[in-house]
């Protein structure tokens, strides 16, 4: 008997009644295995029922090639042949993206399998005189009154309504792009809060997807905690494509190659084998970065494909000198610059020891507290800033909150205060120059990072120069010189 046969009054009567079955049923090329991040999307899923609000939207964080838009696709025909939505807005970073996942959309519905199943999900809405009403590019209407419409945050969101009906709804699909900037994002943002999301039902359910591109993206402050926008959430991820990667650069030939050394894949279907093609394919950038999420990763950058050398602080020998840098900014308002801190050590082995990496926006008085009290912790007996002008006015400041802090007892009255040093940005050629100098004392191994924050200082050193902020990089050149030039060694010509 034909599928439409046996379920034609009720498509439901005898369809599988599991969302792994009803998927391998219905979308067998789509559907292979699944990994436990996607049994949480489809739970969610799943669960949705007609006429309620779900708890919670879903975020689901998940790597390039881990089938994150099929996933979002899938679902969005799941909950229009399930009857748990009747109207999805389904939203992209432009209408161009958004359309095409429409018209994916109306692929899967027109598949021979399904539409046999559900005829009325998979067949066109027609009026009065049989013309078509709404099957085209960015909207799909069928007749089950189910209803599909692409928006792309590009444009401007008109008419969000069929009938009296507004999207109950409302699907979030790779919103970010790489090359989004700060202002950008935020515009993006407006529009998904002021337009996208006021525009659906009083139950709309939503769900994101998306892989991190970039470290301020509308996803990335959903995963960080600092998104002001759907505080009702689970957050699922970020799912690294592999965790515990591990690869090397091998020649084979009279070509080098990548090859993946070891690590466990978060999915069957993209595993270190397909991984390590991803890489070879892609090039390591771009795969640390869209599968990985290494979003402080770039291309280009001067201390690109260091390999830094690690220890814990328990391993490392005696210490000659230890001093803290700070590459302050005058204010801490949103169009100012972060602030850095740097504290490192000179060994005995004439290494220097990367203690403690800080890098945010805070006031002047709030840095320099942090650095002082740091440098007790340490020891350190030099705090120094970069100062463009006013290095007196920092050595002023410096004195008043070191003396605010013994009398606040957060110091002892007894520790001698570190010096106070400054050097003036522009002392030792440009900026590039002064990294040049640091990038090639790594490469003459010079440097151990403390394990602790050494993942800020090696994000910060990424970044240079590529996206700000430089701060935190900034300080560390200025405390690497201090040290080299108290050994009397590594740094000439300056």
């Amino acid at each position: 008997m034909r599928i439409a046969e046996s379920l034609r009054v009720d498509p439901e009567a005898q369809a599988p009644s599991r969302y792994e079955d009803w998927l391998r049923l219905y979308f067998p090329k789509h559907v292979t295995h699944f990994a436990p991040h996607h049994h949480e999307l489809w739970q969610w899923i799943d669960a949705l029922q007609l006429g309620e609000k779900p708890d919670d939207a879903f975020i689901g964080i998940y790597s390039r090639g881990g089938g994150k838009s099929t996933a979002a696709e899938l679902a969005t025909v799941y909950a229009g042949a399930k009857r748990k939505r009747k109207y999805v807005l389904y939203v992209r970073g432009t209408q161009e993206q958004a359309d095409n996942s429409v018209d994916n959309i109306a692929s899967l519905l027109e598949s021979p399998v399904f539409s046999e199943a559900y005829p009325e999900v998979s067949s066109k809405q027609v009026g009065k005189y049989g013309q078509a009403k709404g099957w085209r590019r960015n909207r799909l209407r069928t007749a089950s009154g189910f209803t599909v419409d692409a928006f792309g945050v590009d444009t401007a969101l008109r008419g969000v309504k069929v009938e009296e009906n507004r999207p109950d709804l409302v699907v979030l699909d790779d919103i970010d792009s790489k090359h989004d900037t700060i202002a950008t994002t935020l515009k993006k943002i407006e529009k998904v809060t002021t337009s996208v999301l006021p525009a659906g039902s009083g139950d709309c359910a939503v769900l994101g997807i998306q892989n991190l591109i970039i470290s301020h993206g509308f996803f990335a402050r959903l995963a960080n905690n600092t998104a002001d926008y759907l505080y009702n959430r689970k957050v699922v991820g970020p799912i690294p494509a592999v965790r515990n990667l591990e690869y090397a650069q091998v020649w084979e030939g009279n070509s080098q190659v990548y090859r993946i050394t070891g690590g466990e894949p978060t999915w069957e279907h993209q595993g270190l084998d397909v991984c390590e093609a991803q890489i070879n394919d892609w090039g390591l950038v771009s795969f640390l970065v869209e599968a990985q999420h290494d979003v402080d990763m770039v291309e280009g950058g001067t201390y690109a494909g260091l390999v830094y050398e690690r220890m814990t602080l328990d391993k490392c020998p005696a210490f000659r000198r230890i001093v803290c840098w700070i590459d302050p900014a005058v204010s801490d308002s949103d169009d100012s610059d972060c602030m850095g801190i740097q504290i490192d050590a000179l060994g005995v082995d004439k290494k220097i020891y990367r203690l403690y990496s800080w890098e945010d926006r805070a006031s002047p008085e709030v840095v320099i507290r942090r650095a002082i009290l740091k440098a007790h912790e340490y020891d350190a007996r030099e705090i120094g800033f970069e100062t463009d002008q006013g290095g007196v006015l920092w050595r002023d400041e410096y004195y008043r909150v070191f003396d605010l802090l013994v009398k606040e007892r957060k110091v002892p009255s007894d520790w001698n205060r570190p010096t106070f040093k400054s050097a003036k940005a522009g002392s030792i050629g440009s900026k590039r120059h002064r990294h040049n100098m640091q990038r090639t004392a790594y490469d003459r191994g010079i440097f151990v990072h403390v394990l602790g924050t050494h993942n800020v200082l090696e994000n910060a050193l990424k970044r240079f120069p590529i996206n700000k902020p430089f701060d935190l990089s900034d300080a560390s050149f200025w405390s690497y010189l201090s040290l080299s030039r108290f050994s009397g060694g590594w740094v000439k010509n300056y």
